[in-house]
């Protein structure tokens, strides 16, 4: 089983968008990344995303370019300060790889428990609009880092 997590792309200041969606910029890194990772042929479960504007439309775009099974669904439990038990959970009980669309510390800390079993530990540094791929073994409970992309890697 594989997991893949992936941090917004860079959203506008909120006196330009209240709701803090994507700059332009973040739109063009988030649609190279999408397409380069799309080139992959990986199939995905489904793509999820918070309920907030930035990583809805990252999420709008990896769903263009990436084949998923069950479409892209904004869900709970992805916000920044949000407990990462339940998704832990949903995890190791999944069928699927997933993609999850969410922020920081959240995916710092749901990367940690599946990796180093401790959120506290630092195990990867993301960057908005990137995509980190982590792989469980063949019983799902040790998982670790197969691959992280960010836009700036490609040209």
């Amino acid at each position: 089983m594989k997991v893949y997590l992936v941090q917004h792309g860079v959203s506008s200041p909120e006196n330009e968008d209240p709701e803090k969606g994507l700059t332009g910029q973040a739109e063009i890194d988030v649609e190279k990344m999408a397409r380069f990772v799309g080139q992959m042929g990986q199939q995905y479960e489904a793509v999820f995303h918070s309920e907030k504007k930035r990583a809805r439309q990252t999420a709008q775009i990896l769903g263009k370019h990436l084949k998923h099974v069950l479409g892209v669904h904004e869900t709970d439990f992805l916000g920044p300060m949000d407990d990462v038990d339940i998704w832990l959970n949903r995890i190791l009980c999944s069928d699927g790889d997933p993609v999850l669309v969410g922020h920081l510390p959240f995916l710092n800390k749901l990367a940690s428990r599946l990796v180093a079993e401790d959120e506290n530990k630092q195990i990867v540094s993301f960057q908005n609009g990137g995509m980190v791929c982590l792989e469980g073994n063949s019983d799902n409970e040790n998982f670790s880092v197969k691959w992280a992309i960010t836009p700036d890697m490609i040209s």
